[in-house]
């Protein structure tokens, strides 16, 4: 009976340890797989404060980058804001020399206007100088012919008046080299009434047979006459022994007046 007994418990026992053997073989396994899941969940946790650490150094790079763009901002405001200012500063200024170019403009038209003037007056005045340059010219050569006129007839003797004999522009003996007819007195004058000997249209003068022997000084007038009629006032200018010139005065009939026309002092 009990020798029944003990090969009954040894496939008991057998079981058992097999038994325990399996479990001990579950429980090493799951041990195993705790260690591993400790392993791994360590190995998490690592790799967690790894990126923890990362996340926190690149927080940190966040914040400085933050800060400086801050900063960069704050500047970029104060450069927007001086920039801005700058060009107000130019805008007023382009205004203010927008305007200082109108005003130069203007009185450069006004400049360039006055100037035209000038040239314009100076054209004027530079024709009126040749103008009164050819005039003074001629007054020159008509004193220079008058002089040598007056100083030829100077030499002629004093002839009476109602003796005179007056030829025609043609036919006168004693026409000058311009053209002028002489009325030539052939006796001595008994007072101081004379004749015109020379008449000039163009410079409005005359030359008479009375001179400073028949006591003229320069200003005196003398009354141009023909029979009844009175045809002009003269005035003297230049006194010689036996002639003097004297000019037209304006109310004179000047184209009326010819050669051996009788003169007689106011």
């Amino acid at each position: 009976m009990q020798r029944r007994s003990g090969k009954a418990l040894v496939p008991l026992l057998g079981a058992l340890a097999a038994l325990a053997m399996g479990v001990a073989a579950v429980a090493i396994v799951l041990q195993i797989q705790e260690r591993d899941k400790r392993l791994a969940r360590e190995r998490e946790l690592q790799l967690a404060l790894a990126e923890n650490d990362d996340l926190k150094v690149k927080l940190e790079t966040t914040q400085q980058s933050k800060t400086r763009a801050e900063e960069q901002l704050a500047a970029a405001k104060r450069t927007l804001s001086q920039a801005q200012d700058e060009l107000a500063a130019a805008v007023k200024a382009r205004e203010e020399l927008s305007r200082s170019i109108e005003d130069r403009e203007r009185e450069i038209a006004r400049l360039t206007k006055d100037l035209d003037q000038a040239s314009a007056d100076s054209k004027q005045m530079t024709e009126q100088l040749q103008s009164e340059r050819k005039r003074l010219a001629d007054l020159e050569r008509a004193k220079a012919d008058l002089e040598s006129k007056v100083m030829e007839l100077s030499g002629q003797p004093t002839v009476e008046l109602d003796k005179v004999l007056v030829k025609g522009a043609l036919g006168c003996a004693g026409a000058g080299a311009s053209g002028l007819a002489l009325a030539v007195p052939t006796a001595a004058m008994p007072s101081m009434d004379g004749q015109v000997v020379v008449i000039n249209r163009e410079f409005d003068f005359i030359v008479m047979n009375l001179g400073r022997n028949h006591g003229l000084s320069v200003g005196q007038e003398f009354q141009i006459v023909r029979g009844a009629e009175i045809l002009g006032r003269v005035k003297v200018e230049k006194v010689y022994d036996e002639l003097s010139a004297a000019a037209l005065l304006p109310e004179s009939k000047k184209n009326a007046i010819r050669e051996g026309d009788a003169v007689r002092p106011l």
